[in-house]
């Protein structure tokens, strides 16, 4: 059992001030004119002031989060590196951290326990969507429903399962959320393969929507029936888009893509859209090959960063952030700040900001209260405004 401070005391002992933290490059200029209360910051060379981060939990490879409309806070944990092993769903809800489920995953590389989602009637239902890969030898690409039961995960149920090459460790996603339609979405990595990115009746390198249930939509936007197509494909052209998320303001969908040795991507995922991957795409220069059928990313790290996580913020912490785009860099331990024009359909500024003790890898995720949390390979942290740390759940008025 792991314990952690009540989150007021949490906010005022064992804090880092971060108020003199320097981005590691200058903020585009731009300017963004959103439809609702957006207050400049003062510089926006720092961090806003008054900002403070703390540890919560400490933990081994934590992947994902999500915030359950009864307080607590669901949160998946890899299982480790190279071979079958142990991996946990826990389950935090302020003080205790419990196990909530756990299951037997072959770890190799970016396999494991990954992503997590809850239902958006959750609250009647009790469903919790997961995706792992299961054990050797023989592992498999697996989205699975739970329910939860006096704080444990029952009732598995498999909704889709993909074979993949045992030799592969690489580019599996497994990011899920639920679209403001009520479908649930996902992405799958390339699966090590390359072209089949470009494949429609192949499931690698894709983002995918179905119903809550497992079936597909027939409004799904290359459904074709009886016909060649995977109906549940949404999007393609992707070689591992490790994370992505919808934009409460626009309900836009925001990706990060992970690149080969350079051209690490955000995008706008566009429905029916193709991405390019691998084939808008020179290896040997690095350049894109500017297609006219492939759609273009938002924002290029030329130098790969490793995108680990997405968000667009919305809440009371930090109202000069309303609209901005939070992405975490697993490879420097940065968070990226990315403001947008009015449509949020352009990238207008961009800042990235080091946070002192601690390590922005995978993340960010918004939590009810307005703080950004967001982990480590070795724990989970909050980001918050020390004056307005209310008990974490407690909603607060937009000023």
């Amino acid at each position: 059992m792991r314990l952690a401070w009540k989150y007021v005391l949490n906010g005022l002992i064992g804090s880092i001030l971060l108020m003199a933290c320097q981005p590691a490059h200058p903020p585009l200029k731009g300017k963004s004119s959103l439809p609702f209360a957006f207050r400049a910051l003062p510089d926006p060379h720092r961090l806003p002031s008054g900002t403070a981060v703390s540890r919560v939990l400490s933990l081994h490879m934590p992947v994902a989060l999500a915030f359950a409309p009864d307080g607590r806070i669901f949160i998946t944990e890899k299982g480790g590196f190279g071979g079958n092993q142990e991996a946990h769903v826990w389950v935090f809800d302020g003080l205790a951290l419990r196990p909530w489920l756990t299951l037997t995953v072959s770890t190799e590389g970016e396999r494991g326990l990954l992503g997590i989602a809850l239902d958006p009637d959750f609250s009647r239902n009790h469903y919790v969507y997961i995706v792992y890969t299961s054990a050797n030898p023989q592992p498999l690409w697996r989205l699975a429903r739970y329910r939860d039961q006096d704080n444990q995960g029952v009732d598995p149920t498999i909704l889709k399962e993909i074979a993949f090459d045992p030799s592969c460790a690489f580019h599996f996603s497994g990011n899920l959320a639920f679209g403001p339609d009520g479908q649930l979405y996902f992405t799958i990595g390339d699966l090590c393969l390359g072209n089949p990115a470009q494949y429609l009746e192949h499931p690698a390198g894709k983002m995918h929507r179905l119903n809550a249930d497992g079936t597909v939509p027939a409004d799904n936007p290359l459904y074709d029936g009886d016909g060649p197509n995977l109906d549940s494909v949404f999007a393609y052209g992707f070689r591992n888009t490790f994370a992505f998320v919808f934009d409460p303001f626009t309900h836009h969908i925001f990706g990060v893509e992970n690149g080969p040795q350079c051209n690490d991507e955000l995008n706008l995922i566009r429905p029916g859209r193709n991405y390019g991957w691998p084939w808008d795409f020179r290896h040997d220069t690095c350049e894109y090959a500017d297609l006219p059928q492939f759609e273009k990313p938002l924002w290029v790290w030329k130098t790969p960063v490793a995108p680990a996580g997405i968000a667009v913020y919305s809440g009371p912490m930090f109202p000069e952030w309303n609209g901005s785009i939070l992405v975490c860099a697993w490879n420097t331990g940065e968070l990226y700040r990315f403001e947008l024009n009015s449509a949020h359909t352009t990238v207008v500024g961009a800042s990235a900001y080091t946070l002192t003790g601690a390590s922005c890898q995978i993340g960010p995720w918004i939590a009810p209260d307005g703080a950004v949390w967001f982990a480590s390979s070795e724990g989970v942290y909050r980001l918050y405004r020390l004056w307005r740390n209310l008990p974490y759940l407690l909603p607060a008025p937009y000023d």
